[in-house]
């Protein structure tokens, strides 16, 4: 992002630098689907039993072709915003929270004349919801005046160029990385339990990530001022910058969970007719808004990072927090299943709130 804002002027460099980062987006893409789709083949290593992993079904397959999906869409959100285009990125989040809302209960219980999918219902939607967003963002994209006549998706990528952006960009897709290996291997862990604690986690993962795209986008819409006040070596608005978005997104997070509190049990209702489903996910949902909340400053800080083009310290801090959580997820389960195990998860964001919050400080000190 930091290399788009400061080339907006510049068709040619502009243009190599889309294209660059494309392909970039690509590699990280496939890397996580591929992960993601051997999670059965990781299921049985660790001895989950033949018809818990028959049970995902092509689940895997479509949350591992949404990872690319996601990989894409954030490449050319990442353009909308370095372009000042943070209005556009607000709106089209709000699309794919909408389609979410739509397309999960309807593919997953089949109301009317639809027909039920269950969990494959729900991968299916992820899909849907996030294939859709992609083709919106990218029209969104080839509609701003400086980037319609430029032909970004031809040509080969130059390797310095993607070589320069990866120093910044590759450290900030392996923090995704790095949380899709880790998810994987929750759901394995969780997959050992039963069938009805699979299902409620996969519920509890699609309402964090829900309440945490708001607080991405606000994230993302910082970046490029403080990528501007970094080269003007103003610390001062480097910092202000970033506390300004905690001031947004912290709030926005806390309504958002107050709204999904208060819709749950209808919401709930339809998403699933398997009471202990509905019971887990509802004792748990405090959690999920505990995770949510912790995310919500741990990405304003990461993105101040990116702005200052400094972004192996959040690997790191992705590496060493979900590395932990990764290693005490088996033990966790067996000894407290669930609830214990997104104790764990609230206690990972809230490292990654201090490790990333901790970076921006010794960092944009260096201004």
């Amino acid at each position: 992002m930091p290399f788009i804002a400061e080339n907006e002027e510049d068709s040619a460099a502009l243009t190599t630098v889309i294209r660059d980062s494309i392909w970039l987006a690509l590699l990280m893409g496939f890397t996580a689907g591929f992960f993601i789709l051997a999670t059965p083949l990781l299921a049985a290593v660790f001895g989950v039993t033949d018809g818990t992993r028959s049970a995902l079904g092509v689940y895997p397959l479509f949350i591992g072709c949404h990872a690319v999906m996601v990989s894409l869409s954030a490449s050319a959100t990442v353009i909308l915003v370095a372009l000042g285009r943070n209005r556009t990125v607000f709106v089209l989040g709000l699309v794919h929270t909408l389609l979410s809302f739509i397309l999960v209960p309807t593919l997953v219980l089949g109301p009317g004349p639809f027909f039920g999918m269950g969990l494959a219902g729900a991968g299916l939607a992820t899909l849907l919801g996030s294939t859709i967003t992609l083709a919106l963002t990218w029209f969104t994209v080839r509609r701003i005046p400086v980037l319609e006549k430029l032909s970004v998706l031809s040509g080969s990528p130059s390797l310095t160029g993607m070589w320069k952006i990866a120093k910044v960009g590759l450290p900030t897709g392996s923090t995704l990385l790095i949380k899709s290996v880790s998810l994987s291997v929750l759901i394995v862990a969780v997959a050992r339990i039963g069938s009805e604690a699979a299902a409620a986690h996969q519920f509890l993962v699609l309402f964090a990530n829900l309440l945490f795209f708001p607080s991405l986008s606000v994230g993302q819409s910082t970046v490029p001022y403080i990528a501007k006040a970094a080269k003007r070596r103003d610390l001062a608005e480097v910092r202000i910058t970033v506390f300004s978005g905690y001031s947004v997104s912290v709030p926005l997070t806390l309504a958002s969970a107050v709204a999904l509190w208060s819709v749950a049990d209808p919401a709930l209702s339809v998403l699933t007719h398997d009471p202990e489903v509905r019971a887990m996910v509802a004792a748990l949902l405090p959690l999920v808004f505990l995770v949510a909340l912790f995310d919500s400053f741990q990405v304003v800080s990461g993105m101040g990072l990116v702005a200052l083009k400094r972004t192996i310290p959040a690997m790191y801090t992705f590496l060493f927090c979900y590395g932990l959580l990764v290693l005490l997820t088996f033990p966790l389960v067996s000894v407290g299943g669930l609830p214990l195990l997104w104790s764990a998860y609230a206690v990972t964001t809230f490292g990654l709130l201090l490790g990333q919050g901790s970076s921006f400080l010794r960092t944009s000190a260096k201004v």
